[in-house]
């Protein structure tokens, strides 16, 4: 089975507070978009096992990939040697990885990758015993944050730290410039420095994405982007998620290319997208 793992860009994050769990409380509109990883799975006689091109990548639970058939295959009473729920189909799992979404780019490139494996996994069930998207959803949110939206996909309003995801009924097809630039950004720092600043009581300025200011004060690359994107043409430019990437949206077919070209002569990591349906699909 081969899976297309689609990355997601947040048109806004509003962050509520930091919850007592250490978490925090958010309300985001996220979109999939046609940037994706792959995901080849195929059953094996008993265990895990991970591959991937990229060389950067762990292959052991570290991976979210992997950690998602470990938290599958414990769900369904299954020590991989075992057979339980899942019947005769599926006993352990191997798994390739085709990584095309850039690494801690707030693309949810490893939360997609899991909830491709969650996906693929219950489908490769016995079909009485497939779990439901509710179930499949609990399951995403032991893993991250993103991964029920991923399982999910298309546009959608989620809350909570990550965990409810609401559909929005939302058909008009969007194109995206999409630049990551040279420097990764950790979530966890992302965090903690808006943190910081809201005790310091040293507020931003308000945002669509209320990360957006304190990743750029220490990576100021991104608002040479967004305004390198608005110059080029694109309607609006954001930072998505927690950085450092940076959407800019095109309106017609000709100025997305033509933005696409110019933005990927001088930042390499760019890449001309659409917005889709779902956050993971088959083929």
């Amino acid at each position: 089975m081969r899976l297309r793992a689609n990355a997601k860009i947040n048109l806004s994050l509003k962050i509520l507070g930091k919850r007592p769990d250490g978490y925090h409380e958010i309300d985001s509109i996220m979109q999939s978009v046609s940037l994706c990883d792959y995901i080849t799975l195929a059953p094996l006689e008993s265990g895990i096992q991970l591959t991937t091109n990229n060389l950067r990548l762990t292959t052991d639970n570290r991976n979210l990939a992997y950690e998602a058939a470990e938290v599958f295959f414990s769900a369904k009473g299954q020590d991989f040697d075992e057979l339980s729920r899942v019947g005769a189909r599926v006993k352990g799992i191997k798994i390739y990885l085709e990584k095309n979404i850039p690494l801690a780019a707030g693309l949810a490139g490893g939360s997609t990758d899991a909830a491709a494996v969650l996906y693929g996994l219950n489908q490769l069930s016995a079909v009485g015993d497939r779990l439901s998207a509710f179930e499949l959803q609990k399951l995403g949110a032991e893993i991250g944050s993103d991964v029920p939206f991923c399982l999910t996909g298309g546009n959608c309003t989620v809350t909570g730290r990550g965990e409810f995801v609401k559909s929005n009924p939302i058909n008009v097809k969007r194109d995206f410039v999409l630049v990551v630039p040279e420097v990764e950004v950790s979530t966890k720092w992302a965090y903690e420095a808006w943190d910081s600043k809201q005790a310091t009581g040293n507020r931003q300025l308000a945002t669509q994405n209320d990360l957006e200011a304190v990743v750029i004060e220490k990576y100021p690359v991104i608002q040479k982007i967004k305004d390198r994107l608005i110059e080029l043409g694109c309607s609006y430019a954001q930072m998505s998620g927690s950085g450092p990437s940076v959407f800019g949206i095109v309106n017609l077919n000709e100025t997305g290319n033509t933005v696409y070209a110019q933005m990927k002569n001088e930042y390499p990591r760019t890449f001309l997208v659409r917005s889709a349906d779902r956050g993971v699909e088959e083929g």
